[in-house]
């Protein structure tokens, strides 16, 4: 007898940039994957994000632009960043001396900052929290026979725990997993199992959607 058929969406979403994290390469508006999200035609049964200020502004310029009722943004502390402990604020020439770098080298994956949250932890975390959603996603896809998709607005180092877990890569390598801001990625997983569609995609920053290039054109 063959498995029912059912089929739950990921889309896993880096913040925009802060001004801690700004790159000097690009400008990166907040609003630029949101307007990708609106062209493809991708509607989120259900979005999740960080309390953090900046998450939590993309998801709801995301929900605006999306034309979705902003009481459907679910806002979580479970889908915080890595905690730095005692780091929280130094720089990092500071923080990472020949000491600690050796042992970060050892560990990787386990390295915990004083007083913080090594990745493992940051992905037990955020799989505890999210595997009661996608079980209920799984579950209405069986009921209402259609595709459910959830938007989560998070962090750099979050996503790469939880990109590592349904890859099964090697841990040692899961800071590898680049995450720029505004990067997109995508998780499918179905009756056949689980399929890593995206990773760091965020073409929408050198190539302008049709609906972008309008509005640039008209500013001429």
């Amino acid at each position: 007898m063959s498995p029912k058929r059912f089929q739950v969406r990921l889309y896993i979403i880096r913040h925009a940039e802060s001004a801690i994290n700004a790159a000097s390469t690009h400008i990166c508006g907040q609003n630029i994957p949101c307007k990708r999200l609106k062209y493809q035609n991708i509607k989120f049964d259900s979005i999740l994000c960080s309390t953090v200020v900046r998450a939590e502004r993309t998801a709801e310029i995301a929900l605006k632009t999306m034309n979705i009722d902003i009481s459907k943004l679910i806002i979580s502390s479970e889908l915080l960043e890595q905690s730095q402990g005692s780091w929280e604020g130094m720089s990092r020439a500071l923080a990472f001396t020949p000491e600690v770098i050796q042992q970060w080298n050892e560990l990787h994956f386990e390295f915990c900052p004083p007083n913080g949250e090594s990745k493992r932890m940051v992905q037990k975390r955020a799989l505890a929290y999210l595997e009661p959603i996608i079980e209920q996603a799984k579950n209405q896809s069986l009921e209402e026979n259609r595709e459910i998709s959830i938007g989560i607005f998070t962090h750099a180092n979050l996503i790469q725990s939880i990109l590592q877990y349904y890859l099964q890569s090697n841990p040692k390598y899961a800071w590898l997993i680049k995450q720029n801001n505004t990067a997109i990625n995508e998780i499918l997983l179905n009756e056949h199992g689980i399929s890593v569609v995206k990773v760091n995609d965020d073409s929408h920053l050198r190539f302008l959607i049709p609906e972008m290039q309008n509005e640039s054109l008209d500013n001429l």
